[in-house]
């Protein structure tokens, strides 16, 4: 969920709070001298403990939860756990051994949810955790699975969650509730563990054994009887000349590139160098080049042939390489056979990204080596990427068109015959919503795509908007585009005010975001916050873009081509393109980068101009009214029924569908 207490009001943070003190309700608003929403949320989370002090001073109950509370959630999820687990094994004809495994395995997956959280995403990054802690590949794709497969149902149920809230008194803040979820996951993963110790893993030994075993305070055998204990043999003296013998002095440890990689990492995170996008990056460039060496590789063992093996697994992958499942949690391995079902054409990955992946190398290198030999960790031989770099034939493929026309825009026919779809004319349900029917709905289906024409916006910027950068009650409404915990930005430049464009507010976009307050979410498209998701502009893409653009265009654009062995069409950035297109030549160059948070054209621009104000903004969006002017609102406005607000398509039972009808 989004910082909800921390929005930029200008060039400067601010924290914002209600709160009822002595049943006066109360809206606390203060600067915060921050450069960065970083530092800007370490200083809100400390006012924000300041608050609750005071609100507590003047006889308010806490809405935390104690650790008392947490314990007793703990102690009654755990009991309940371990005895569904018991039952289970008893009533099972399954070997223990296999009961042993499969504990382990869930013990594992609920831990990772209980330290990450339920929503979590698994990485790979957690599989080579697994790995280089002694789980062979197999059993850590098994974890995988299981954290996959407890996701996808519900790992802590909400009735569960409920009896708590009312049984130990709890607050039902979504805090609380995060810690009592976690609480629940840490208790089944102990409950787990403890149900292996109470097996016989020996089929042939009864379990009763071991634990009367334990049991047994009688006297040792060797006690009670007149033979001796056995005692340790003592150490045989050394010679003399072994006495002096000189030891060697220990040769300096090594280092492996993927620790380098994670302490050149943590520097640069701490000193806020990298942002979550750029660790990404620089950890897939480790990876393949750790992967080329033959894994694991020390530093000091790498030679020049390893930049030749790094280059040559570039060209071996797929150009489009990890996108799969099978990929995702098999690694390179699983790309690596994927590529070999593959046409030659659709290998390789592009000399533009290859010179990416090397800058990041040499960046961990140059970190680990040091200020000196004696302290730093270098190649044993000088090594350099510069015919990696060059790669081949370059001339022949030099770059012969221009940005803008590697990109098309969407044309204004084409926006409209998008914008002509069931969704705002009327579907047939909540899941079929480019089926024709008489029913309309406002969500994120409804509203994105009519937000990307009318803002030439990012589709991560608006699906993945925080209710608390929604200021529809201003005297000009506008939305805070700004870094937050659930996605980042582009660049510093992202971060601007959009005024609530006239089109939306003539749809009754006003009404639905008082709805969706209402409603109690934090997220102005709850449905798109999918917890299985990358990002917010790949749940968008993949649950309403791409069956929207197949609506449309169900051959594709006239545009469409193949590319890389990849098919590439008119996307959700094309949008963009055509926004910024009607605008050129109509309003100054400035206030567009304002509304597209593109850096000013000039040094000037960029460092000394301020940003546009929201009326002189609110004009020039208007000259986008034509894309949506053909639609008609739908009022009064209806949102999501309250089990359907969070991401997801419920799958029609056998309950849903309409019976036969036997007189036929």
């Amino acid at each position: 969920m989004g910082f909800s207490n921390v929005a930029l009001r200008g060039s400067r943070y601010w924290w914002r709070k209600k709160m009822t003190v002595a049943g006066v309700r109360l809206t606390l608003a203060l600067p915060i001298g921050a450069m960065s929403f970083m530092d800007a949320r370490v200083i809100a989370l400390r006012l924000g403990s300041a608050a609750e002090t005071l609100r507590m001073g003047y006889g308010e109950r806490s809405t935390g939860v104690s650790p008392d509370q947490l314990k007793k959630v703990f102690s009654d999820a755990l009991r309940w756990q371990l005895k569904r687990i018991l039952e289970d094994q008893v009533a099972s004809s399954t070997p223990a051994v296999d009961h042993a495994s499969l504990n382990s395995r869930y013990a594992e997956a609920w831990t990772f949810l209980s330290k990450r959280g339920v929503d979590a995403k698994w990485t790979l990054d957690d599989l080579d955790r697994l790995t280089a802690n002694g789980w062979n590949l197999s059993d850590a794709k098994a974890v995988a699975d299981t954290v996959f497969d407890l996701q996808g149902g519900s790992p802590v149920s909400g009735e569960q969650i409920g009896t708590y809230v009312e049984n130990f008194g709890i607050a039902p803040t979504a805090a609380n509730l995060d810690k009592m979820r976690r609480t629940i996951c840490a208790a089944k993963a102990v409950a787990c563990r403890k149900a292996t110790a109470n097996l016989s893993l020996e089929e042939d030994l009864p379990a009763e054994w071991i634990d009367d075993a334990l049991a047994d305070d009688t006297p040792f055998a060797w006690e009670t009887t007149s033979v001796p204990p056995p005692q340790p043999s003592k150490p045989q003296p050394t010679s003399p000349v072994e006495q002096v013998a000189v030891q060697p002095v220990p040769a300096k440890a090594k280092q492996r590139l993927v620790d380098a990689a994670d302490a050149c990492i943590a520097v640069h995170e701490r000193q806020r160098a990298w942002d979550a996008v750029t660790i990404q990056q620089v950890r897939t460039a480790v990876r393949l080049f750790d992967y080329a060496c033959g894994g694991d590789v020390f530093i000091e063992d790498i030679t020049q042939e390893h930049v030749t093996d790094f280059t040559d697994l570039c060209s071996t992958l797929p150009n489009r390489w990890g996108r799969t499942t099978e990929e995702r949690v098999g690694g390179i391995a699983a790309s690596l056979a994927r590529a070999k079902t593959m046409p030659e054409k659709m290998l390789g990955i592009s000399q533009v990204t290859i010179n990416k992946h090397i800058s990041w190398i040499m960046a961990v290198l140059h970190h680990a080596a040091g200020a000196n030999r004696e302290k730093g960790h270098r190649p044993a031989e000088a090594i350099d990427f510069k015919t990696a770099r060059k790669g081949v034939g370059k001339k022949a493929r030099q770059q012969q068109k221009r940005d803008r026309e590697r990109r098309a825009n969407w044309t204004k026919q084409e926006v409209r015959r998008l914008l002509s779809a069931p969704i705002w004319t009327g579907a047939a349900g909540i899941d079929r919503r480019l089926t024709p029917g008489s029913e309309i709905l406002h969500d994120a289906w409804y509203w994105l795509p009519l937000m990307l024409p009318l803002y030439g916006g990012r589709s991560s910027e608006l699906a993945g908007l925080p209710l608390s950068d929604v200021h529809e009650d201003e005297l000009i409404p506008y939305l805070q585009i700004d870094f937050t915990e659930d996605r980042g930005l582009k660049n510093v430049q992202s971060i601007r005010k959009l005024p609530i464009h006239p089109e939306l507010i003539r749809l009754g976009f006003i009404e639905y975001v008082h709805a969706i307050r209402a409603a109690g979410c934090t997220m102005l498209f709850p449905d798109m916050a999918s917890p299985g998701s990358s990002s917010f502009a790949s749940t968008f893409y993949k649950s309403i873009f791409n069956p929207w653009r197949k609506w449309a265009f169900p051959n594709g654009t006239p545009w469409r081509h193949q590319a890389g062995g990849a098919w590439k069409d008119k996307d959700v950035h094309s949008f963009r393109g055509t926004a910024t297109s009607i605008l050129k030549g109509v309003v100054p160059d400035s206030v567009r980068c304002d509304i597209f948070g593109h850096e000013g054209e000039t040094e000037t621009a960029r460092t000394y101009d301020d940003e546009a104000e929201l009326s002189i903004k609110l004009e020039a969006l208007k000259h986008l009214t034509p894309l949506t002017a053909h639609i008609q609102p739908s009022l009064p406005i209806r949102i999501r029924p309250a089990n359907r607000l969070r991401f997801g398509v419920r799958t029609p039972s056998r309950l849903d569908r309409p019976k036969a009808d036997k007189t036929k």
